[in-house]
């Protein structure tokens, strides 16, 4: 299974090139893009209102406008009327958010032409003179245009769609009449090609020749709004038959600072910046600039264009002023969606750009940020990556939230310093890169969890009863594998004469018999959660405490021992009936420390357990066969068991092989093989009396147990102390 790191790691990549390719991907795939603008339109927001530096005024055509001069659009005579009243208040530049591509009596003034022709009336002596000085609205703008010489009029770079619509000669001419607005001077780091991408346009829409003649500049007002939909940067050059357009705002800057000549800054890839006078303002590549917005709408101080002609402006707002002329008015529709609203007036995006230019104040997203976003991912995902895998889930959450807050509020700064220039780094990226690490370090490691939990459950579940499986499972933390120094109790049981059982059966009734045997002696181990060690031939190996420890093993093992006997009660009454042989066992247990985990090799092993005290309980085992009793434990085991059985009696005091030190075994007796165990108290005075030598005296007792009773250790010692009597 692919580790929490390596998934890590290829999400990191994975994320990182999703990032660097960008509005490539599928349009599906740039929803992180989307988010991104949010988070964006957010930190915009979180600025507040910045007070702009009053180098601006809208003259806005409102609502208020719309009801004391009439609906829209007004005659050009009108706004003739306003361009004069503007600069006599004194503005410095006025820029038209307006366009004038067409006649506006056009059609009227043709057809008196045509009257006057059908009537042969001259110029002076035709009766609709004055008509057709009343419709010469055009000629009336565009004197008042010239007379100013402070006006920016704007034109529009085509799309090919739109271009299409257009005679390829009106393309040419409309070309020719506005070629001499393009930036002449270019300062190219590059090869000196200028071959560098920019989006292609496919003509232009300009004002008529005698409207624009006598205009200050002319400049593009193409707007480039990101994939959703909002404006959040300006198109401040654009290129149209290898010719560099500025835009519209760019020229009433330009006009405002009295800069004769635009510079334009490029390299091999493409714009780097454009220099008006001593501002270098810096771009993206396609000529570019994030819009620095004030606040909502009304931030940059507006006037209404009927205050104007009422003469109730204050003229400090339009003194030494750029008075940028648009309309405000939502029924209009020059609206546009900008981080501030769905419904922001077109002419104060403008506005907002202008003063943007004169501060040099745009948002700041120059090339190396991109390397930044990608470097900070980069870093965070291989740490994260594989610092996860190893801390808790609760851990985790919370050094990912710590990451998250951390980051969001440098950018958040960031974007709101000033010594920066507001610069603008990537937050959804970082942050979806964070939660998938977190996400795929948690999915998996429960699912590294959940595959440990049935690998041990398959390695447990021959070995331990299902209950102990599912409490190991549930409690994984618990389990210890490897090497494990603990105090356990280990049980032995062994059948008695196996051999020769096993040469009187055929394989197949051999082999079924033992069967049947080992299910019912494996089933009460489970039924006190032993585990099942091994099958050692007809012998089995249990242990108890491991690997869920319990601090009662000691009695588990001994009860277990004593339902082993009465289950094989049941199969011995079986087998007698069947004809069979009939089988018997010796169970030996001892309590001690051992050592408990997986051994074996690399690539197969067994949980075990090893140590003294395991053949302790071996050796005990066996000596079933030596005093002729069923069930025997150690004096450890009797520590642990005390009082908790009524019939338990000393039996020896002993050294088995393979150990130096004595010790002292138990038999532990079930009441059923006997009528009575009221016997048992001469048992003890006799043992007592061994133990002091005194063998003539315990001999009469041993010798009137093995008449009566038929006990098998008092008839060992009885033979025991005859021997030593001689």
């Amino acid at each position: 299974m692919v580790s929490a790191s390596k998934i890590g790691f290829l999400l990191t990549g994975v994320v990182l090139i999703m990032y660097l390719l960008g509005d490539r991907l599928p349009v599906g795939i740039q929803l992180l893009d989307v988010l991104e603008f949010r988070t964006y339109d957010m930190r915009m927001r979180s600025q507040g209102t910045r007070i702009p530096a009053g180098d601006v005024t809208i003259a806005a055509i409102d609502e208020k406008s719309l009801a004391a001069i009439g609906r829209w659009p007004w005659s050009r005579r009108t706004q003739a009327e306003l361009i004069d009243k503007l600069d006599a208040l004194g503005a410095q530049v006025i820029a038209l958010d307006i366009f004038f591509p067409e006649s506006e009596n056009s059609e009227l003034l043709a057809q008196i032409g045509r009257l006057e022709a059908e009537q042969g009336a001259t110029d002076k002596s035709s009766p609709y003179e004055a008509i057709k000085r009343a419709l010469a609205t055009d000629a009336t703008l565009a004197r008042a245009i010239a007379n100013s010489g402070k006006v920016i009029l704007s034109m529009v770079l085509l799309s090919e769609e739109e271009a299409s619509e257009r005679p390829t000669a009106e393309a040419a001419r409309t070309l020719d009449q506005v070629k001499d607005q393009a930036i002449r001077a270019i300062l190219d780091s590059g090869d000196g090609s200028l071959k560098f991408y920019m989006p292609r346009s496919f003509g232009v829409l300009a004002n008529l020749p005698e409207i624009q003649t006598g205009a200050k500049y002319v400049g593009h007002i193409n707007s480039d709004p990101d994939s959703d939909g909002t404006v959040r940067r300006m198109s401040l050059v654009m290129r149209h038959k290898g010719h560099f357009f500025p835009s519209a705002d760019v020229q009433a800057v330009r006009a405002y600072l009295g800069v004769d000549d635009l510079i334009l800054h490029t390299t091999y890839y493409g714009i780097t910046g454009l220099a008006i006078g001593s501002r270098i303002i810096k771009t993206d590549e396609l000529g570019r600039a994030l819009i620095h917005y004030h606040g909502p709408e009304k931030t940059i101080p507006t006037i209404s264009v009927s205050d104007i002609y009422a003469g109730t402006v204050d003229p400090a707002l339009i003194k030494d002023k750029i008075v940028i002329v648009g309309t405000t008015a939502k029924g209009i529709g020059d609206v546009a969606v900008t981080p501030y609203g769905t419904v922001f007036p077109g002419v104060e995006i403008r506005a907002n750009t202008i003063q943007n230019l004169i501060d040099n104040d745009f948002i700041n997203r120059p090339g190396w940020a991109v390397l930044i976003d990608a470097f900070v991912m980069l870093v965070v995902g291989l740490f994260l990556s594989w610092l996860l895998p190893k801390i808790g889930m609760w851990q985790g959450a919370a050094l990912v939230l710590a990451f998250l807050a951390i980051y969001t509020l440098t950018a958040v700064i960031l974007f709101r310093a000033p010594w920066l220039n507001s610069l603008w780094l990537n937050i959804v990226y970082p942050s979806v890169l964070i939660l998938l690490l977190f996400v795929s370090s948690t999915i998996a490691k429960y699912v590294s969890a959940e595959t440990g939990k049935r690998q041990i459950k398959t390695a447990f579940q021959h070995y331990v009863p299902t209950a102990v499986v599912n409490e190991i499972t549930d409690n994984i933390d618990r389990l210890r594998l490897g090497g494990d120094k603990r105090e356990l109790t280990v049980l032995f049981s062994d059948i008695r004469g196996f051999t020769s059982v096993s040469q009187s059966l055929a394989p197949e009734d051999l082999v079924r018999l033992l069967n049947i045997y080992l299910t019912q002696m494996t089933e009460k181990v489970f039924d006190h959660d032993g585990l099942l060690d091994k099958y050692i031939g007809d012998a089995i190996m249990a242990v108890y405490g491991a690997p869920i420890h319990r601090e009662d093993h000691a009695v588990l093992a001994c009860r277990t021992a004593l339902d082993m006997l009465d289950a094989l009660d049941g199969l011995q009454a079986t087998w007698k009936a069947e004809g069979l042989p009939i089988l018997d066992i010796g169970i030996g247990i001892n309590t001690g420390p051992m050592v408990v985990g997986n051994m074996g090799s690399e690539n197969r092993f067994d949980y075990t357990v090893i140590g003294d005290a395991v053949n302790l309980g071996s050796r005990i085992e066996g000596l079933n066969k030596t005093y002729g009793t069923r069930i025997l434990i150690s004096e450890f085991t009797y520590e642990q068991v005390r009082g908790e059985f009524p019939h338990v009696r000393e039996i020896d005091i002993t050294r088995v092989r393979g150990r130096t030190e004595a010790v002292t075994i138990y038999e532990l007796m079930r009441a059923a093989e006997y009528s009575s165990m009221e016997w048992v108290a001469e048992y003890q005075e006799a043992y007592k009396l061994v133990r002091k030598n005194e063998q003539s005296q315990a001999l009469l007792i041993f010798q009137y147990l093995d008449e009566t009773v038929n006990d098998p250790v008092s008839k060992y010692y009885m033979q025991s102390c005859r021997a030593a009597l001689g």
